[in-house]
């Protein structure tokens, strides 16, 4: 009966701090997100130079990136990273994905822009911050497309940024790495950019090692609404994750886009840790 009385009590307390907590970080992150929009769209009129503009966008976009992290206790843990946090030199990034989340991580290391797909443009609030963080779209589904999109990429590469591309083309459920889509990775064997490749390894929520009861608070996939999703995470106290750079791929003009996806492939998925049944 004591116990009883003690779990109920316990259950009730861990409910009132899911509620404080959506309501003390809901709002912050709102302000957060205006300024955001305030700053970019103050950038945007100020500063008319593109490559100029890509830059000021992306540093604006990583500094809120950072203090969105803060608002949402996620602790970054860089592995390996320090080479290139310090290093001005574009790459071609490549990533696993899980969560809209992953951007902000990768934008504690370093600012860069960011490859979407064209159906996140109207989807709002994701669509419009990743236009004002200098976010490139493109078009999956339209082959007709695909030449004018890796020259967009291609442009961006040479501009001398860092251009994070997701190959999976989507959010996975952390079970396992994606096959990856080869396409605009063209773009990297097109500009002769060397791929580095990173892992983005989900490590705990609220103290608790990832895993399939856990794992809906922090990935966003399948056909979740966003602003479901988002209300659930802020409801959550911490959580813990791990950004490891693990190897650059050396490009050549002999490579064929599939041969680097495969390598890209492999370097990842072998990295990741995935997540447990309980």
């Amino acid at each position: 009966m004591i116990a009883d009385l003690y779990y109920t009590e316990a259950s009730i307390i861990g409910k009132n701090m899911k509620l404080l907590r959506l309501l003390i970080k809901g709002p912050l992150f709102f302000i957060a997100v205006l300024a955001f929009f305030l700053v970019s769209s103050i950038a945007d009129l100020v500063v008319r130079d593109k490559k100029t503009k890509l830059a000021t966008f992306s540093q604006i976009a990583s500094f809120f990136a950072k203090v969105a992290l803060m608002l949402l206790g996620v602790k970054v843990n860089l592995k390996n990273m320090d080479k290139y946090v310090k290093s001005n030199q574009n790459y071609m990034v490549v990533s696993n994905h899980l969560s809209y989340v992953d951007i902000f991580i990768i934008y504690t290391a370093f600012p860069a822009v960011f490859i979407a797909n064209s159906e996140l443009e109207e989807e709002f609030p994701l669509g419009a911050i990743t236009k004002f963080a200098g976010g490139v779209f493109v078009e999956r589904r339209n082959r007709s497309r695909l030449l004018k999109d890796m020259e967009n990429i291609s442009r961006v590469l040479e501009l001398g940024f860092k251009t994070v591309l997701f190959p999976e083309a989507t959010t996975s459920n952390g079970e396992s790495v994606l096959p990856f889509k080869a396409p605009f990775l063209k773009s990297a064997i097109n500009t002769n950019t060397d791929v580095l490749t990173l892992c983005i390894n989900y490590k705990t929520v609220n103290g608790i090692s990832i895993n399939k009861e856990n794992r809906d608070y922090i990935f966003y996939y399948e056909s979740v609404a966003f602003f479901d999703h988002f209300f659930r995470l802020l409801t959550v106290r911490s959580i813990e994750v791990e950004l490891q750079a693990i190897e650059e791929i050396k490009v050549n003009p002999d490579m064929t886009r599939k041969e680097l996806s495969q390598i890209a492939y492999e370097k990842i998925s072998n990295s990741y840790s995935g997540i447990s049944d309980v």
